[in-house]
């Protein structure tokens, strides 16, 4: 007879299981901006794991991985105000 589940404790997961869920999850996915999305909750979910092996390593892995996302994401913003201000011939937003 199986048992229940009581609390997250039953619930836990290992490396192998997370990345094969998560892979499969991101694999599946044909929209690149799901595909990033769950990419980036992998990378949460094994942050969480490490903080709790880790807290230092964990806390300079989350500040370097902020860095680099914090760069695509200005790059980003920068295309598309260039974008915008191209449609508009170039003039001031004042």
């Amino acid at each position: 007879m199986a048992r229940e589940r009581t609390g997250p404790e039953e619930r836990k997961t290992g490396p192998e299981e997370r990345k094969v869920f998560h892979t499969d999850r991101i694999n599946s996915e044909r929209n690149g901006v799901r595909r990033m999305w769950w990419a980036a909750c992998w990378v949460a979910s094994e942050l969480k794991y490490l903080a709790k092996r880790d807290p230092a390593k964990a806390h300079a892995d989350g500040l370097h991985l902020a860095e680099q996302m914090g760069a695509v994401a200005a790059d980003l913003n920068k295309k598309h105000l260039d974008y915008l201000n191209a449609q508009k011939g170039g003039r001031s937003r004042v």
